[in-house]
């Protein structure tokens, strides 16, 4: 870990923290109504990762919009692919589960970390017409863990890769 992904992890972690101790102390009535317990996770991101405006229920806008981080919607049991075309998404867990971190831009270097996405994606999509290399940033040098293709996705990334990605550069036609 670099000089630069430990703030983001310190807060990652009490983001975590927070999201179990929201899980598991809520009772069956905030299961059912999810706007708290949500809105908790959106509030601690906030906090956490500064810079971002919360734009929807369960949505926070990074850069004018360029990248958003949604998250799920407890009362959905089933998830789905939902990144939208044009854009590449990153998701929290296999089969397009957990929280989806979504880029709608093209060039250069980024850091998942700098939306405490860091080491947290298990599946992916790109409905976009860029290639995306993605890296782990936690070894030396960077190791590049998978491409994400045009038009292609991955529900589930694999054992050897999961969890692993902390940036990606993307190459624009």
């Amino acid at each position: 870990m670099n000089a630069r992904q430990l703030p983001r992890a310190i807060a990652l972690g009490g983001l975590a923290l927070g999201t179990i101790l929201t899980t598991f102390t809520g009772t069956a009535d905030a299961a059912a109504t999810p706007g708290p317990a949500v809105q908790d996770q959106v509030d601690a991101q906030l906090r956490a990762y500064p810079g971002g405006i919360q734009t929807g229920p369960r949505e926070v806008s990074y850069r004018g919009g360029k990248v958003t981080l949604t998250f799920p919607d407890p009362a959905r049991t089933a998830a789905a692919d939902t990144c939208a075309t044009g854009a590449y998404c990153f998701y929290e867990h296999k089969d397009f589960g957990g929280r989806k971190l979504t880029f709608r831009d093209c060039g250069g270097w980024q850091y998942l970390t700098d939306y405490g996405f860091g080491n947290k994606t298990s599946s992916w999509s790109n409905r976009s017409k860029n290639t995306v290399k993605v890296y782990d940033e936690g070894v030396s040098p960077r190791q590049e863990l998978w491409l994400m293709e045009p038009d292609a996705a991955s529900a589930n990334i694999g054992l050897a890769v999961n969890d692993k990605a902390d940036s990606f550069l993307t190459y624009c036609p």
